[in-house]
């Protein structure tokens, strides 16, 4: 199991990249992080052969976006996508707990070339939903789906759709090591260590 760093600021970058494996993954407050701090860190770990996952969200506290939100993180994404990053981590939900289909193919279709992971919002649809939104996941090329909570329950869900990937978010890097003994993942996301 390997530890992807989660980062905030620009200062963790270095540090970040001594201690991940491969990846990196930024987010400032679990929103879109500035346009230069993806840039300045983009070029950072391409030069250390590192690559990095930016997390684009409007708002820290929902996945159900509004026209305006949903153009934003357009934007925000065809920046990464200009930019040089790897991957991107979002979501979109409707309000009555459905994959937000018309809004998620808007974010693909401005991520072309970067790996798309679904947010930890996927585990806020009821279970009865998942078997067909990961099937809608898998058919549209996400690579995986991060996730905080419900991970054994996910982890069997996903079984049948071997193209998507588990990948856990946790709070500490103890609570990173817990998940890895009990959940087969080659990787977890969890903030840096000091």
């Amino acid at each position: 199991m390997h530890i992807e760093p989660l980062i905030s600021t620009f200062h963790e970058v270095p540090t970040a990249s001594e201690q991940a494996f491969l990846r990196v993954a930024l987010a400032n407050h679990y929103q879109t992080p500035s346009r230069g701090l993806i840039a300045a860190t983009t070029t950072y770990l391409h030069e250390h052969h590192q690559s990095l996952d930016v997390w684009i969200s409007a708002d820290p506290n929902t996945s159900t976006w509004n026209d305006a939100e949903i153009n934003l993180m357009e934007d925000d994404l065809f920046q990464c996508q200009e930019l040089g990053v790897d991957g991107v981590i979002f979501g979109a939900l409707t309000q009555d707990l459905q994959l937000d289909q018309e809004a998620l193919e808007v974010f693909l279709g401005a991520s072309a070339g970067m790996e798309a992971f679904f947010s930890p919002a996927f585990t806020k649809l009821p279970s009865s939903k998942w078997p067909s939104a990961l099937q809608w996941l898998d058919d549209h090329q996400f690579q995986g789906i991060v996730a905080a909570d419900h991970l054994a329950e996910l982890r069997e869900a996903l079984v049948a759709f071997p193209n998507l990937q588990l990948v856990p978010i946790t709070e500490t890097t103890t609570a990173a090591q817990t998940v890895a003994t009990t959940i087969d993942v080659p990787t977890v996301i969890a903030p840096l260590t000091e």
